[in-house]
């Protein structure tokens, strides 16, 4: 019989107090992969979307977001300091390892790639799941060579256009270079080649007459269908644009593992992202192809932005932290607390979930983040009240404690309401929860997989 462990906070405080005992039981209320699947799989907990798409179960085994491989690492991170719950990290381990032989394509999100990172997360000495990662490692290192021959081949050719997919945190090369950096000293040559890649895209290429970055998306992003986006986007999101890109870059740089071109690349996307800083520390969460031709100078309204991890500041004060202190730029990291700390006063009408990914949890483990590396007082005196609601919305009667909502979605979508993952689920909220509670390093280094560190 597996005993769960009470979480022993960091400070005698009431509310971290309460955190913890969510962790507490949370950790109880998930740790059975099937009976998690089951209540996933439910009747009504789809996802549907208007135009005659099939609803879509949120759940799959070889996903980090919204799956068993997310939930391997949540109970990996947390078996570091709990050991009883090395055996639920492998049971979900090896939950997701069954559906192997149906997954393709790779991604830090989608593929063998989550199930490799869940093992490492997990793992307490180099010898644990040595085997299984350097099986996966051929995947996805052959994966990764793959699309980026792809890349050169559409670069050296001149042809302009890329999609975020292919570049991004989510489903591309950036998230699977933070892969490649959990699995140092390995694969050093494929992750220069990597960096080496991201620091071309950020050269000008010639799109409708006009010569613009070269990580412009000639279709729209993602579910948004706006006249505004008709010739194309550029995106700024931590998880779908060029702010994860910097993020990698600026990691890459701190360890070692440099390229020619990546400084000027990491001062050109911090230029780009500076110059579109909204009042209120705010940012876009993408640019229009006529709107980037405007400039920044011409009048946006700051109430269409959002405040996630995924877009808008949280992410990108985040990247921008990260280049400040790999190329030791003061005034980019105060800018990033500064921004910060102003655009938390326009939070409320924009979270609308408790997820790591839009919602309450991501906002909590950013700002964490950022107090950590920064000691700003202002920050701190942030995550009281950014923990607060997290706390305040979980509800013991419903199956994983937190209920999902997203309104501002486009009319027609309905999502679904019982999520248990990493990225928009109680497992996500969990993690927070957790780092918040005891106020220690995320063990496992679990939120490599956001990019944050």
């Amino acid at each position: 019989m597996t005993t769960y462990p009470t979480v022993a906070t960091a400070v005698s405080d009431p509310l971290r107090e309460r955190a913890g005992n969510i962790v507490t039981d949370l950790v109880e209320r998930l740790a059975d992969p099937e009976e998690v699947s089951r209540v996933a799989h439910s009747a009504g907990n789809r996802d549907v979307y208007p135009g005659g798409h099939a609803a879509a179960l949120p759940w799959t085994g070889l996903n980090l977001g919204e799956g068993h491989a997310g939930l391997a690492v949540v109970y990996g991170a947390l078996s570091h300091t709990a050991p009883g719950l090395r055996t639920t990290a492998h049971a979900y381990l090896a939950a997701a390892a069954r559906d192997l032989p149906a997954g393709r394509g790779e991604a830090l999100y989608g593929g063998a790639t989550p199930l490799a990172f869940a093992a490492l997360v997990a793992r307490r000495t180099p010898e644990d799941y040595a085997g299984l990662v350097d099986r996966l490692d051929e995947r996805v290192t052959a994966y990764l060579r793959s699309r980026l021959a792809q890349e050169r081949e559409r670069l050296d050719a001149g042809r302009a256009g890329v999609s975020v997919s292919v570049f991004d945190v989510i489903g591309g090369v950036s998230g699977l270079g933070r892969y490649l950096m959990e699995r140092a000293p390995h694969h050093q040559d494929l992750l220069a080649e990597t960096l080496s890649y991201l620091v071309r895209l950020t050269r000008p290429v010639v799109a409708n007459g006009h010569s613009v970055p070269g990580w412009w998306d000639a279709q729209p992003p993602g579910l948004y269908d706006h006249p505004r986006f008709t010739h194309g986007h550029f995106n700024l999101g931590l998880s779908h644009g060029i702010t994860g890109a910097l993020a990698l870059l600026s990691l890459g740089w701190e360890a070692g593992v440099r390229v020619p071109g990546q400084a000027e690349a990491i001062a050109g996307i911090v230029e780009h992202l500076v110059a579109w800083r909204l009042e209120g520390g705010l940012w876009p969460s993408s640019l229009g192809f006529e709107e980037f031709l405007a400039g920044p100078d011409a009048p946006r309204d700051p109430k269409e932005t959002i405040l996630a991890w995924c877009y808008g500041t949280p992410g990108v004060v985040r990247a921008l932290y990260l280049a400040g202190r790999a190329l030791d730029r003061p005034d980019w990291r105060e800018t990033a607390v500064r921004s910060l700390d102003e655009a938390l006063d326009f939070r409320h009408a924009r979270i609308t979930d408790c997820s790591l990914c839009h919602g309450w949890a991501g906002l909590l483990h950013v700002t964490w983040r950022m107090v950590r590396d920064s000691g700003d007082p202002r920050l701190a005196r942030r995550l009281t009240e950014l923990a607060r609601p997290l706390v305040a919305a979980y509800d013991p009667e419903l199956p994983f404690g937190f209920f999902y909502e997203r309104p501002v979605i486009r009319p027609g979508v309905r999502l679904a309401p019982h999520r248990a993952g990493f990225l928009e689920g109680a497992g996500g909220a969990l993690l927070a929860l957790h780092t918040y509670a005891t106020d220690s390093e995320p063990a496992g280094n679990w939120d490599a997989a956001l990019l944050l560190n």
